[in-house]
């Protein structure tokens, strides 16, 4: 036989025309003349070729491969492979792969353009440590846990993969648009920006906080990356309810057929029982194909509908702005109805902008602080403001006056700008643009994949025999869309074959070692998830190793935070704003308190009363139970009894959920609601309902606060109320749970929005956040014109501490405005005496006041004291000690901070957590 580690005989098929390999078969060749005889093994039978059909090829170059290389033929890669021939010859050349079988060894030749030997990114020692890492990690899981299989099989990291950018940290690479992205799906500007971004980067994250559009987003993305790059992308998530919505959303447009729904066995038997029924549909797919869409037109709706689409942004961003002033005006008409305030009647600046109000306020501060303004100025001021001459800007009423002027007029702004903007909206006609975008760029997608399917023919694959490299090379081409779970994705692909994208979807669920499996088998990836939302449960598994890196800690990070902490501001990320589920008060609490305000309800307010806060009666109704968990039955029967009846009138069972924290609780009130949806908020996390009850289950009783840390989990107070649609109910402990933080700023955000409800009553009122946003922002740039002897430049620095503190997550629910009235702060005058109410009516105001930015509840004053202007002035110590009063008697915590003093940061930590102690015992009582 001929020595196949060394020689190849190729002989050209008469039919096709193209050279096979027909080396196994030959016993032995002779050339004499011009022609060739070949002896074939069997039967000794010759047979004589002309040279032209003949190759006779030697020497070849021969590369055994070392542990840790591959042999990668059409993508696919041989985990059997042992050793590679490349031989050469004028007609190109050819590689022939050698491989182990149970027989033994064989091999098959390829033109070697079809065939390379590729390295393992586990030949870099961070890679192989991480990998290491891991899979002890996965060594001591259960032995049934699906984990095991998937990394049994990671021997081999592929160097172009995905997974192997990560684990080496290399840069996230950037790659141009050849052809504009298409939507055939609801598009905003967010969803846009983050299309663009997975399409350009090897690695983006698309945060979707709850009800913007993600899958929307997901559905987009997939259109692009198939019909107008013609690649193909992985849809993964940790379980299969999140990658299922996209195959819904998918078949109800009629695209469903390019989807492969793979995954676990009975998913996977269940897709390939079908595909006579798919194939069908593909075949009518075919005969309803349209025209192609006119490109040119796609293209001038696109630029228009990006220009009406931030026009359709500042109109839900303004109503979200009207909403929030009216409301804050409400409760500045409260705080003034015992009051009489100037009219002011004629004076020019009520005549003027809200800004222009706002302007004047700012440089009244600063001038009474000493900055008088030259000749120049004051020229200036007239025509910004008009003749001031009636007007005393140290009198706190007329302060008061403005302020009231600011919110009329800054509201009555709001309302001209929308209706500007609506009617922009209206004249554009872009719904009907919006509608029309969408309709070419379904079309576009249809075009482009009716002639993929033209090309392939109607082929029924076989569960068993589907993943082989030329057979899966056909399979993909016809499912260019795979989804799985992270478990099961590398099962369900030819080994080693990577496919262009990953989508891992609700990958704040996803932990790294799942994430690691997903993504071996992708060139790039895009996460979707929000990291406010529920994490995955810390594997104890890792608890006593140490990983090669931080960012690789399967303890501490999911995938998202992982990848924050790898790249840092280098992570293309964009965040989905515009949200599209929930009442506006409803996700405004999650945006205050979770997301920074980042977030623009596209809704409209429809209930009366969207967030209703109700208490049992007094008594410990908790009890923990032997076997584990919690319940309170006194919840379930307020809900049962009182609830449903005053609070879900007129809306069916199927629209309600109750949930919470403690599975036993849930269970207690299936057995009494047997008709509600009732579970625990982990396992809510992505369904929603109309009206969704949330049970906290914790009493005031030593045990009940035990659960504290679980119950009051940020991530879980985000997930429960943003479930609801038109209303959330907390139900809770009489108490409030007063020494909770996140339930303790729901409770207060709650009554805030309806402040007609029972409040606990205090003396100081909520702090008139937008009003002094606005002039806050005004007035820092005016400080700079004054004196340096006097307070502002320790006043700046105790500002920069305070907003050091407040990016800390125990301090994050804080903020801090400057300058006070201490009128806006204590309206309550009653109790003062004839020298305090003047010196509060003489614009006496507070350097800082520290509220929380949820419920806008004041929390504590700082007053930041410089020797010059306070403890070597006696005139001014008077007045310090009159405050001291004042804040005394309507029970304001205060902090004086001296220049002279030290320490300031560990002080204004010290008083802080006293002061918000302050607060949760007044609300207990």
């Amino acid at each position: 036989m001929i020595d196949p580690h060394h020689e190849a005989v190729l002989i050209r098929n008469r039919q096709t025309g193209v050279f096979e390999d027909e080396t196994r078969k030959v016993s032995r060749y002779e050339i004499q003349h011009a022609r060739i005889g070949i002896v074939f093994a069997k039967g000794n039978k010759v047979f004589p070729y002309g040279p032209d059909r003949v190759q006779i090829l030697r020497r070849p170059v021969r590369r055994n491969l070392a542990d840790s290389d591959r042999v990668e033929v059409d993508g696919s890669i041989w985990e059997t492979a042992t050793e590679t021939a490349t031989f050469t010859s004028a007609g190109g050349a050819w590689c022939r792969v050698f491989y182990r079988t149970r027989a033994g060894e064989a091999y098959r030749t390829y033109p070697a353009s079809q065939v390379r030997v590729v390295t393992s990114g586990t030949a870099i020692p961070l890679v192989s440590d991480v990998v290491r890492y891991w899979r002890t990690i996965v060594s001591r899981l259960e032995h049934d846990d699906p984990l095991r299989p998937g990394y049994d099989r990671l021997t081999f990291v592929h160097p172009e993969s995905i997974l192997s950018s990560y684990l080496t940290g290399a840069p996230i690479e950037s790659k141009l648009l050849d052809t504009a992205p298409i939507f055939p799906f609801r598009s905003n500007l967010s969803q846009r920006k983050a299309v663009e971004n997975a399409l350009t980067r090897s690695i983006s994250i698309i945060e979707g906080p709850p009800g913007t559009g993600k899958t929307e987003t997901i559905l987009n993305l997939i259109a692009n990356i198939v019909a107008v790059q013609h690649r193909t992308v992985g849809i993964v998530s940790s379980g299969n309810a999140a990658v299922d919505n996209v195959r819904d959303k998918l078949d109800e447009l009629g695209f469903g057929h390019l989807l492969g729904n793979l995954g676990r066995k009975e998913k996977r038997e269940e897709f390939f029982a079908a595909q006579a029924t798919r194939n069908a549909s593909v075949t009518q797919f075919l005969a309803g194909a349209p025209q192609p869409p006119n490109l040119a037109e796609l293209a001038d709706l696109d630029r228009r509908l990006r220009g009406l689409q931030e026009d359709e942004r500042i109109r839900a961003d303004r109503r979200q702005a009207l909403d929030a002033h009216r409301l804050e005006l409400r409760h500045f008409k409260d705080h003034l109805q015992q009051e009489q305030l100037p009219e002011l009647d004629g004076l020019p600046l009520l005549q003027r902008s809200a800004d222009r109000i706002m302007d004047y306020l700012a440089e009244s501060q600063v001038e009474l602080a000493g900055a008088r303004p030259g000749l120049v100025r004051r020229i200036r001021n007239y025509f910004r403001y008009g003749s001031l001459r009636a007007l005393d800007p140290a009198d706190t009423d007329v302060v008061l006056r403005l302020q009231l002027a600011y919110y009329t007029k800054r509201i009555a702004e709001l309302e001209g700008e929308i209706e500007l903007v609506e009617a922009r909206l209206r004249r554009a006609n872009f719904d009907r643009i919006s509608r029309r975008h969408q309709q070419l760029s379904t079309q576009f997608l249809h075009v482009e994949l009716a002639d993929r399917y033209r090309k392939l023919g109607r082929t029924a694959y076989d569960a068993d025999t589907y993943r082989s490299g030329r057979v899966f090379t056909s399979f993909i081409a016809d499912y260019p869309a795979l989804l799985s779970t992270c478990h099961s994705l590398r099962a369900s692909i030819s080994d080693g074959y990577l496919l262009d994208y990953l989508i891992i979807d609700e990958a704040s669920q996803v932990n790294l070692l799942l994430a690691g499996l997903a993504m071996s088998c992708a060139r790039n990836v895009v996460v979707v998830g929000d990291q406010k939302q529920l994490a995955p449960i810390a594997i104890e598994a890792a608890a006593d190793l140490v990983p090669p890196m931080p960012a690789y800690d399967c303890r501490r990070h999911n995938l998202l935070s992982s990848l924050s902490e790898l790249y840092g501001d280098a992570l293309p990320s964009a965040l989905l704003r515009e949200h599209y589920r929930c009442d506006p008060v409803i996700i405004g609490f999650c945006n205050k308190k979770f997301y920074d305000g980042e977030l623009i309800p596209y809704t409209t307010g429809g209930a009366e009363r969207p967030m209703i806060v109700v208490r049992t009666v007094e008594g410990n109704h908790m009890r923990r139970h032997h076997d584990g968990g919690r319940s309170n039955q006194r919840e379930v029967d307020v809900i049962a009894q009182e609830v449903i009846r005053d609070h879900c009138r007129g809306v069916a069972d199927s629209d309600i959920g109750v949930t919470t924290p403690y599975r036993r609780q849930a269970d207690k009130t299936k057995d009494v609601l047997d008709q509600l949806e009732a579970d625990t908020i982990h396992r809510f996390q992505g369904r929603q309902k109309q009206v969704v009850i949330m049970t906290t289950v914790l009493d005031e009783t030593w045990p009940g606060r035990t659960g504290l840390p679980f119950v009051d989990d940020p991530q879980m107070i985000n997930v429960a109320v943003s479930r609801a649609i038109r209303r959330f109910i907390l139900v809770t402990n009489n108490d409030l749970m007063p020494t909770s933080r996140h339930i303790q700023d729901l409770v207060g955000y709650i009554r805030y929005h309806h402040p007609d409800e029972e409040v606990v009553d205090s003396a100081v009122v909520s702090v008139f956040d937008l009003l002094y946003a606005a002039y806050s922002q005004r007035l820092r740039p005016l400080a700079a014109r004054l004196r340096k002897e006097l307070k502002y430049p320790s006043e700046d620095i105790v500002w920069t501490v305070l907003h050091d503190l407040f990016s800390e997550q125990r301090y994050a629910h804080m903020t801090a405005i400057p300058q006070v009235l201490l009128k806006n702060l204590l309206p309550d005058l009653d109790r003062l005496t004839l020298r305090q109410v003047e010196y509060v009516s003489r614009r006496a105001s507070l350097d800082f006041v520290v509220y929380n930015r949820v419920t806008n509840q004041p929390l504590l004053a700082i007053e930041v004291d410089g020797f010059a202007y306070h403890e070597n002035d006696p005139e001014q110590l008077k007045r310090d000690a009159i405050k001291n009063e004042i804040l005394r008697m309507h029970d304001m915590p205060l902090l004086r901070l001296p220049t002279t003093g030290s320490g300031e940061q560990q002080r204004i930590r010290e008083a802080l957590t006293s002061a918000e102690s302050h607060w949760a015992r007044r609300s207990a009582k």
